[in-house]
């Protein structure tokens, strides 16, 4: 009688879940952010364009599982390993547009809101724009390290996913190198190394397909760590333009 219970009440459970994600707005898959904007010093004088970044990441997604059997027979987990996460299809089905692109676009708008020079154009949509510096990245890493807990295929598996057992975990890691070109020089008066890192953790099915804050989970993060590492990347390069302003 008991176990009857407990399995209406879990097909209820799962019923609701379904639901409300039909429901659901669609989550975005940018990974635009914001930062307070910082206005303690004007803009520099000319226009700047920021260019679709450089791709050297590795273009080739690898995969290596691991197998854990503990105290609750047929535990396992497995481990998903992804360098190319805007095309990622593990856990969490995931397809962004191209990161070159979408990191690209969510640098710029935050430059742009810093108002860091007085014009500032994204060059892959403005291609014909006469520019007097140009913003490059390159793309050296944007891994994902994804760890599924499996606890069986049965009925016991269902209510350990749902009751908040370890279920997915995340690991993210970020490397962009920044660099701003003098166009009537074709000199890089400066280089910036954006790096960051984010642990991020689920306990059931409908955290993960919920995303957080309108986000995807996998765009969240990365939006995150550019709202920690930005910051300081404009600082540095509003002082390289000062100096060179002075000089």
């Amino acid at each position: 009688m008991l176990t009857e219970k407990i399995r209406l009440w879990t097909l209820l459970i799962i019923i609701s879940i379904f639901f409300s994600d039909c429901g659901a707005s669609r989550l975005d898959l940018s990974v635009d952010f914001f930062t307070d904007p910082n206005h303690t010093s004007g803009p520099h004088k000319g226009v700047l364009g920021v260019d679709e970044f450089i791709d050297l990441r590795p273009q080739a997604t690898t995969s290596d599982s691991k197998k854990w059997v503990g105290f609750i027979p047929g535990v396992l987990w497995i481990d998903f390993l992804s360098e190319i996460p805007d095309t990622y299809t593990g856990f969490s089905v995931y397809n962004s547009s191209p990161f070159k692109m979408a990191f690209a676009h969510a640098i710029y708008t935050n430059i742009e809101r810093n108002r860091v020079f007085e014009k500032i154009v994204f060059l892959p949509r403005d291609k014909y724009t006469s520019i007097d510096y140009r913003l490059e990245g390159i793309l050296n890493q944007t891994s994902l390290k994804e760890t599924g807990y499996y606890y069986g295929s049965s009925f016991y598996a269902w209510i350990t996913r749902i009751m908040g057992l370890p279920y997915v975990s995340y690991e993210f890691s970020l490397d962009i190198t920044l660099q701003l070109r003098r166009i009537d020089t074709n000199d890089i008066i400066w280089t910036y190394e954006l790096k960051g890192s984010r642990i991020d953790k689920y306990y059931n099915v409908y955290q993960l397909t919920k995303g957080k804050e309108g986000k995807h989970i996998i765009s969240y993060n990365f939006s995150k760590i550019l709202e920690e590492q930005m910051p300081s990347a404009i600082e540095s390069m509003k002082k390289t333009l000062e100096d060179i302003g002075k000089s």
